[in-house]
């Protein structure tokens, strides 16, 4: 038995497997480097995605957002009329919507912790589930109501700096994370995750790293996506090798996250609420990358 619920993942983190050699690029182009990275964690020459999955996790916090928001969303996807069923259709792209207790919510992270280690934990591994499906390439992203929220506040305790560059709304920011380090939360980039992150972000972290484990490429959907990752490359910058961020949104604190991760973005896209919308238009170009050969 372990000591904590956090050893499991910790032990799958250590030493993953590399990648394959990175081909020479034969286009000089962005197109030419999206071909190599795939070619090197798929293996392929010449590259190709087949089985592409949008995973999308859904999860609630007390007092934030519109009361039934993520409840609402979760219908949308499951009726076939939220933005992102159509644009997985159009790609041939599986979609999964994981209902993370949305009926549930978790704690305002101003107020208290978010979960436990052994719910952070669990969660953690509940959504690596996305890849019994065997997608040849993943995108994780998150239903929540104002997702940013939680994004900044994750990306603050992980990179410091002002709340104001991560936020619009830097009081509540400062609140949540000033709670956390009172408690000691902070030294820890898994305490981070469930002091300040929702069950939403903590399962994204989970398909991310399975993902790493098993040498399938990633395209990170939006804020909270790339705030999840952030999280594992403080853990190991390595666990996030495997992952390209989809797009750069409107969320301010987005494009500054995506440079504290050295992540280019595929696309700039001025999304809010992204819901997998952005990560289903990269994947777009992904496929076209495939042809840069």
């Amino acid at each position: 038995m372990t000591a904590s619920p956090f050893d499991d993942i910790r032990a799958l983190a250590y030493a993953p497997p590399a990648p394959d050699a990175t081909p020479a690029l034969a286009q000089a182009d962005r197109l030419g480097e999206i071909s190599a990275w795939l070619t090197a964690w798929t293996g392929k020459t010449p590259p190709v995605v087949n089985r592409p999955v949008i995973a999308l996790y859904a999860g609630a916090r007390q007092g934030v957002g519109p009361r039934g928001y993520a409840r609402d969303r979760l219908e949308a996807v499951a009726s076939g009329g939220a933005t992102v069923c159509r644009l997985a259709g159009a790609q041939g792209a599986g979609l999964e919507a994981f209902d993370l207790a949305v009926d549930r919510p978790t704690p305002n992270a101003v107020d208290k912790a978010a979960m436990s280690e052994k719910e952070c934990a669990a969660t953690m591994a509940f959504g690596m589930e996305a890849l019994a499906k065997q997608p040849d390439l993943l995108v994780p992203g998150v239903i929540a109501a104002e997702s940013d929220m939680i994004a900044s506040s994750l990306a603050l305790a992980l990179f410091g700096g002002d709340a104001s560059d991560w936020t619009e709304a830097p009081d509540l920011v400062v609140a949540a994370v000033e709670r956390a380090r009172e408690e000691g939360g902070l030294d820890d980039p898994l305490q981070v995750l469930r002091q300040l992150g929702g069950r939403e972000t903590a399962a994204v972290a989970g398909a991310i790293l399975a993902a790493r484990v098993q040498k399938i490429p990633v395209l990170l959907d939006g804020y909270a996506a790339c705030a999840a990752a952030a999280v594992l490359a403080r853990v190991d910058p390595d666990l996030i090798s495997h992952c390209l961020a989809a797009h750069v949104g409107a969320a301010k604190g987005h494009a500054r996250l995506l440079r504290a991760l050295d992540k280019r973005p595929v696309l700039a896209l001025d999304i809010v609420d992204e819901e997998g919308v952005g990560g289903a238009s990269a994947l777009a170009l992904v496929r076209l990358a495939c042809e840069a050969r």
